[in-house]
């Protein structure tokens, strides 16, 4: 250990996984290990555009009651529910145990107003699915998985068999 090592930050969860997916996009080539973390990004991807579309159900719930409030007690209803910089980051389980993941914000955006629509009947279950599949398979192009032959991004794969 270096004298001043110990004024080097360590890089947290958040900031690793998002050097991971954008490590994804730019790696190439034949290589194993390439597929590999390709593979791991995929996954996680669709566990975090799931969790995403969560959010935005429970956040129209928390929502309405929040106006409730405001309204009763004579104050100005808060904003209506948007994504965040945070909300591209979300804790997974991983076959290694609980992680972050990430997908930039560009694809979360749309799947937090997608559960937000769905949750106020604005949309149905399958026109949710068929435009997270959409999204992701943006995702999919940009982090070339198909010249992998890696399997794609599926999200909402629940909700596909609720319908």
């Amino acid at each position: 250990m270096g004298l001043f090592d110990i004024f080097k930050k360590k890089e947290g969860p958040k900031a690793l996984a998002k050097k991971a997916y954008e490590s994804a996009v730019r790696l190439s080539g034949d290589a194993k290990a390439v597929r590999a973390v390709k593979v791991r990004v995929a996954l996680r991807a669709t566990h975090v555009i799931d969790a995403i579309f969560e959010d935005g159900v429970r956040s129209v719930l928390g929502y309405d009651e929040d106006v409730m409030i405001a309204v009763a007690g004579g104050e100005d209803p808060p904003s209506f529910p948007k994504a965040s910089a945070d909300t591209c980051y979300k804790k997974i389980e991983t076959p290694e145990g609980k992680a972050v993941g990430y997908i930039p914000f560009k694809y979360a955006d749309p799947i937090f107003s997608l559960g937000v629509q769905y949750q106020s009947r604005k949309i149905s279950a399958d026109q949710a699915f068929q435009t997270a599949q959409q999204v992701a398979q943006h995702m999919a192009s940009e982090l070339k998985l198909s010249a992998y032959s890696v399997q794609p991004i599926e999200p909402l794969s629940w909700l596909r068999r609720d319908s």
